[in-house]
C-alpha cells in the first residue's frame, strides 16, 4: 500500500527541521535528498513488513535477530553496500555473570560497577539504564553465541577498566567473529536488507504513529516501507558540525574525524517526528590529536602514539586561541577521555613541553605503535617538515615563542609571560591558579622544548535521541512516540557528557542490549496485529552506486608510478610497477587504515586481483568499501599517468 494524502512525512534534513505534511504525490527531502535530485517523487517500490530497522551496525544486526525471532517481518536499511558499520573494529563487549565468566570463576558485583560509573557522572548517568543492561548482559553473550558469533575468552588484562568483564571477539574483531555470523543468522531467519538505501523519513498517521519509513536508493528512486514499527540505529553524528555544536564543541572547522557517513540522520529523524533531543547530553570517543591524526585508531583514541600523548601529558602546559592557560592539565590522569573537556570551551588547544615530558609520556604508554628510536624519527621529521605550519622546536623556551606564536597567530608576549607564570609556579610546587597536584607541576628545563596545536578528534558520539528503558523514542513530556524505538550509540545514556571507560566493552554491550530491548518492546506493542512476512510491490532491483574504475584504454608505457587518495582513515599512497606494457607489481602504504579489515583488504585481496584483471575495476571486498574506493582510485589514476605519457 503506497501512503495516501491521509498520511503525511515528518522530514528530517536538518537538526532543527520542523514536521511537513506532505501529499504523496509530491514527496519532498530536506538536506541531500532533494526532492529535485530524484528521478521520481513517488516510491518506485513498497515493502509490507512488521518493524523497520534503520542501520546495519553491530546494533542494528541485534535488533533485526531478536525482532525475527520474535516472529516480525524485518526489513533493514543500511545506507552502505555491507551490514558491519563503524562496529565491524570492536573487540567485544562487556557482560556481568556470562557462562563463561562462571566457568572461569570470575565474580564482578552489578552493584560495583553501577556505583563506580553513577559517581564519576555525578549521578547524570541514567542507573536504571546501567541495571538493565547488566543483569541482561550475561545471558546476552549467550544469546549471541546462539547466532554463532565468536568469543575467544574472558581476559583479565585488558587494558583498562573491570578488567574481567570483557568478553573478547577474534583477532579481526567484529568483521569476522560477530558481523557475518548475525547477518546470516538474520537472514536464515528472512530478515531482507536493502543495501545502499539509507532510510530519510518516517511516515507517521494523524495520531503521530509510526506507519513506515521512506528511504532512497543510490540512483535517487525513492523506497517505502509500511511498518507498524521502526527502530533508528544509525550509529550517531560525529561527522555533524551542527549537531556536535549543540553537544557543546565550541568549534568543529578542525576537528578531526576517523568514522566517514555518521551525520545524525537517525537523530534528525527522530527529532522531526515529535521526539526529544538528548543532544547537550552527549559524550563519546573524543579525544585530542595531533594534526594529521599519526597515530591511527590506538594512536588517537588509546594511549599508543608519542606525537599524540606527550601532547596531553599531565606536565605538559595547555594555553588556548588567547595564549592564556585555562586548567589544570591533569584532567586524563584518570580517564584520559577526559583530556578534551576542558578544551570544549575553548577555540583552541596548544601544548608546551619538555624532552623529559616526551620521554616519560613515551614511556607511560600501554600499547606504543613504533619504538622510541622510531618515534623520535617520526617527531625529527614531523618538526622538519611541519606540513600544517603548527609543530616546532626550538633549545630554549623563548626561542621557541618566537617561532610558534607568529605562525599559529598567537600573541608572543602573553604567551611568553603564561609561560614563565608557570615556570615560577612550578618552583613553588604550587598551581595557584587551577590547583594542579604539586607531582605535576615539573618545571620544563630539559630541552629542546616542544611546541603543537592539538585539534580534538571525535570517533563515535553517545546519545542525541531520548528514549524510556524500553527504548521507546520519546517527547518532551516523557510520552513515546508510538512505534518508534532507538537503539545503539544515538540512544546511550549511560555516559553523560563524557565516556568513563571505566567499562571495557560497554559501548558494544549497549548496542547489543538495546537493540534486544528495542526489537522485543516493538513485537509487544505490534502484538497479535504482525504480519509474521515481508511483502513487495514495485520494481524491488537492489540499490547499487556506479563504482567501477576502468583502465584506460592504450598502451600503457613502463616505469613506476604514484598516486595518493583517500581511504578510511586516511591517505592511501599506491606505487604502480608497469613492465612490457602491464602491471606487475602494486605497493600500498598508509598510516591509519586499520590492520584488521582495510590493510588484508588492499595486501590480501586487492592486489592480486588488479593484477590479474589488469584494470582498477574489481569487486570491494564487504566491510572495507572505503579503503578498497580510494585504493582503486590510486590505482586508477596511476594507470592514467601512464597512459598519458604514450
Amino acid at each position: 500500500m503506497v501512503m495516501d494524502r491521509r498520511s503525511f512525512i515528518k522530514t528530517a534534513g536538518a537538526a532543527t527541521a520542523a514536521a511537513t505534511v506532505v501529499p504523496a504525490a509530491s514527496v519532498a527531502f530536506a538536506g541531500e535528498a532533494a526532492a529535485q535530485d530524484a528521478p521520481s517523487a513517488k516510491p518506485v517500490v513498497v515493502y509490507d513488513a512488521d518493524i523497520c530497522i534503520i542501520g546495519a551496525g553491530n546494533s542494528g544486526l541485534a535488533a533485526a535477530v531478536e525482532a525475527a525471532q520474535q516472529g516480525l517481518g524485518v526489513i533493514v536499511l543500511e545506507k552502505q553496500g555491507a551490514p558491519g558499520g563503524g562496529g565491524i573494529g570492536t573487540e567485544g563487549l562487556f557482560a556481568v555473570g556470562s557462562e563463561m565468566q562462571k566457568e572461569a570463576g570470575i565474580v564482578i558485583e552489578p552493584a560495583a560497577v553501577i556505583s563506580t560509573e553513577m559517581k564519576y557522572s555525578h549521578n547524570r548517568a541514567n542507573g536504571l539504564k546501567w541495571l538493565d543492561l547488566i543483569n541482561a548482559s550475561g545471558e546476552n553473550i549467550s544469546w549471541l553465541k546462539e547466532c554463532g558469533v565468536n568469543f575467544t575468552g574472558v581476559v583479565d588484562d585488558y587494558h583498562g577498566g573491570l578488567f574481567e568483564t570483557f568478553h573478547w571477539f577474534g583477532p579481526n574483531r567484529a568483521h569476522d567473529d560477530y558481523t557475518p555470523h548475525m547477518v546470516e543468522t538474520a537472514k536464515n531467519l528472512g530478515v531482507q536488507f536493502l543495501t545502499w538505501t539509507p532510510g530519510k523519513s518516517l511516515i507517521q498517521d494523524e495520531s503521530g504513529a509510526i506507519t513506515g519509513v521512506i528511504a532512497e536508493k543510490y540512483n535517487g528512486d525513492l523506497v517505502q516501507v509500511n511498518a507498524k514499527a521502526a527502530v533508528i540505529a544509525t550509529g550517531g553524528f560525529a561527522n555533524n558540525d551542527e549537531l556536535l555544536q549543540q553537544g557543546g564543541f565550541q568549534d568543529t572547522t578542525d576537528v578531526v574525524r576517523f568514522l566517514y557517513g555518521y551525520d545524525g540522520e537517525g537523530i534528525n529523524m527522530a527529532i522531526a517526528a515529535g521526539g526529544a533531543s538528548n543532544v547537550p547530553r552527549i559524550s563519546g570517543l573524543m579525544q585530542l590529536t595531533v594534526s594529521g591524526a599519526p597515530g591511527g585508531e590506538y594512536g588517537t583514541f588509546g594511549q599508543g602514539d608519542g606525537l599524540v600523548v606527550a601532547g596531553h601529558d599531565k606536565k605538559a602546559i595547555w594555553v588556548n586561541e588567547d595564549a592564556e592557560r585555562f586548567c589544570a592539565e591533569d584532567a586524563g590522569v584518570e580517564n584520559w577521555m577526559a583530556d578534551m573537556i576542558p578544551s570544549l570551551m575553548h577555540r583552541k588547544l596548544y601544548a608546551i613541553y619538555d624532552a623529559a615530558v616526551f620521554e616519560e609520556a613515551f614511556n607511560n604508554m600501554i600499547m606504543p605503535r613504533i619504538s622510541w628510536e622510531e618515534t623520535l624519527v617520526e617527531l625529527q621529521d614531523r618538526i622538519d617538515e611541519n606540513p600544517y605550519n603548527d609543530f616546532f622546536s626550538a633549545d630554549t623556551l623563548e626561542e621557541l615563542v618566537a617561532k610558534a606564536a607568529p605562525a599559529v597567530g598567537l600573541d608572543a608576549e602573553v604567551l611568553m609571560n603564561t609561560v614563565n607564570t608557570y615556570q615560577e609556579m612550578c618552583e613553588t610546587g604550587e598551581d595557584a591558579y587551577f590547583g594542579k597536584p604539586a607531582e605535576y607541576m615539573q618545571k620544563l628545563d630539559n630541552p629542546p622544548y616542544y611546541f603543537c596545536y592539538m585539534p580534538q578528534a571525535c570517533m563515535v558520539t553517545f546519545g542525541g535521541i531520548r528514549t524510556s528503558r524500553k527504548m521507546e523514542v520519546v517527547d518532551k513530556n516523557g510520552d513515546p512516540i508510538p512505534g518508534l524505538y532507538s537503539s545503539g550509540v544515538e540512544s546511550a545514556d549511560l555516559w553523560p557528557n563524557i565516556y568513563t571507560i571505566n567499562v571495557p566493552g560497554g559501548t558494544n554491550a549497549n548496542n547489543i542490549n538495546s537493540g534486544r530491548f528495542a526489537a522485543k518492546y516493538a513485537a509487544a506493542y505490534i502484538g497479535d496485529a504482525k504480519l509474521g512476512a515481508i511483502a513487495v510491490e514495485g520494481d524491488d532491483t537492489p540499490s547499487a552506486p556506479d563504482l567501477s574504475w576502468p583502465a584506460p584504454e592504450g598502451t600503457w608505457k613502463d616505469g613506476t608510478y604514484t598516486d595518493t587518495e583517500r581511504g578510511m582513515f586516511g591517505w592511501i599512497q599506491v606505487t604502480v610497477t608497469i613492465e612490457d606494457g602491464k602491471i606487475t607489481a602494486i605497493e600500498q602504504t598508509n598510516e591509519l587504515e586499520t590492520t584488521y579489515v582495510g590493510v588484508p583488504a588492499m595486501n590480501d585481496v586487492l592486489i592480486s586481483a588488479v593484477i590479474e584483471a589488469q584494470s582498477p575495476d574489481v569487486a570491494t571486498v564487504g566491510g572495507a568499501t572505503m579503503t578498497c574506493n580510494g585504493f582503486r582510485r590510486a590505482v586508477q589514476s596511476c594507470l592514467e599517468q601512464a597512459a598519458n605519457l604514450c
